[in-house]
């Protein structure tokens, strides 16, 4: 069963609710029991004459800081399809170039909306920010700043984020491809200076690392991931492998990490995978299978409405067939929400019996959590509205 789910169809969810107030040192745990009632609408985007593209899925797209408008990054013709997201229709359609000084280069960059709804594009040794015009407002040139990390392809840019009160500071997500290790770039823009800052509770991440080999060559790496996003001034770092987030606040230039044991979830996944293998070998498959089937925790998306957290986590099931390359076919999947207050300490989580496939893309607006759905290749979201809670 897909997402696509019959308008205003309601159910009770009971549910295990555990509130934690935790310091690093020191614990405590609550739990009790609530319930959770919550409605699911499906809505369509009006694209009039235009087929948006959603080949990705919209694994390339971003909201306005308001969450008026969805960005959709259409990789193939480098345009970006700005969705109404209160009007649910296609307000335009932005062309950018590739080549020239407006040019967004030969590469596929990833992007994401700023503050003043201007457009941050990144990729190797590319940091420049576009109008809505298509044309270039700043180069960033962090490449130039800190060249010691730029001058090869042993240090990757995962994730760009700029500061809400200093538009002058930027910070950059590294992943180092040897080591497997995360941490952070923390540029000042007006002395063009920058420092480095470690993230070491993300290194338990390596303990999920599956190093592969094709013919006895090393042939990359598979494991857990490391997800981010930014709320105001605060940027939060997690895994899909322990249920535990690391916060860095720019205004305190702080790093603190939440951690949660919850009864229903745990406190990391269970199953832990050889430290190597052989890429096409079954043994690979089977280490898929177990890492899918055990605890993925998801991003946390942010309700502004309500001051509250939502996350989604997923169990995957899987049938006994395989695919041409060897890979099992997926079959479901057992869905949680979970729900934190504006500290992070947990207020509610269950299963959601009726998302038996986890969503692709999800986000919070006005209340409710939105999810991507595929319509006959129409652009469509499921809404699932959460009651007294």
């Amino acid at each position: 069963m897909r997402l696509f789910i019959a308008a205003a169809l309601f159910l009770v969810v009971i549910s295990c609710v555990s509130k934690e107030e935790k310091e690093e040192k020191e614990e405590k745990m609550h739990t009790v029991s609530d319930q959770i009632r919550v409605s699911f609408d499906t809505v369509l985007v009006d694209s009039g004459d235009e087929f948006l593209y959603l080949h990705d899925q919209l694994r390339n797209s971003d909201l306005s800081s308001d969450k008026n408008f969805l960005f959709n990054f259409n990789l193939r013709d480098l345009t970006i399809e700005k969705i109404d997201l209160n009007q649910l229709k296609l307000e335009e359609i932005i062309k950018y170039e590739k080549e020239g000084p407006n040019g967004l280069g030969a590469s596929f960059p990833s992007f994401k909306v700023l503050s003043d709804q201007n457009l941050l594009f990144w990729t190797y040794r590319f940091y420049k920010i576009f109008g809505q015009n298509g044309l270039l407002n700043r180069d960033l040139e962090l490449d130039k700043i800190a060249s010691e990390y730029f001058a090869g392809n042993e240090y990757y840019a995962a994730s760009l984020f700029v500061g809400e009160s200093n538009p002058n500071r930027v910070l950059e997500l590294i992943y180092h491809r040897e080591s497997g290790k995360n941490f952070i770039l923390d540029f000042d823009l007006a002395s063009q200076t920058f420092k480095k800052i470690d993230l070491p509770e993300l290194d338990k991440n390596l303990d999920y690392k599956v190093e592969l080999f094709s013919g006895g060559r090393s042939a990359g790496g598979y494991g857990g991931a490391v997800i981010s996003f930014q709320i105001n001034d605060k940027i939060i770092f997690s895994t899909n492998t322990f249920n535990e987030v690391q916060v860095f606040d720019l205004t305190t230039d702080s790093l603190y990490l939440k951690k949660w044991d919850t009864p229903l979830l745990g406190y990391r996944r269970a199953y832990l995978p050889p430290k190597s293998v052989e890429q096409s070998s079954g043994e690979f498959s089977e280490i898929v299978r177990k890492s899918d089937e055990d605890i993925s925790f998801m991003s946390l998306v942010w309700d502004e409405k309500n001051e509250r957290y939502f996350r989604f986590s997923q169990k995957r099931q899987f049938a006994e067939e395989q695919t041409d390359y060897g890979r099992y076919i997926p079959t479901g999947a057992d869905v949680f929400l979970s729900v934190f207050d504006e500290n992070l300490d947990l207020l509610a989580e269950s299963q959601i019996p009726e998302l038996t496939q986890p969503p692709n893309i999800y986000f919070a607006k006005d209340g409710n959590i939105w999810m991507f759905e595929n319509v006959n290749d129409e652009l469509a979201f499921v809404i699932m509205k959460i009651e007294d809670l």
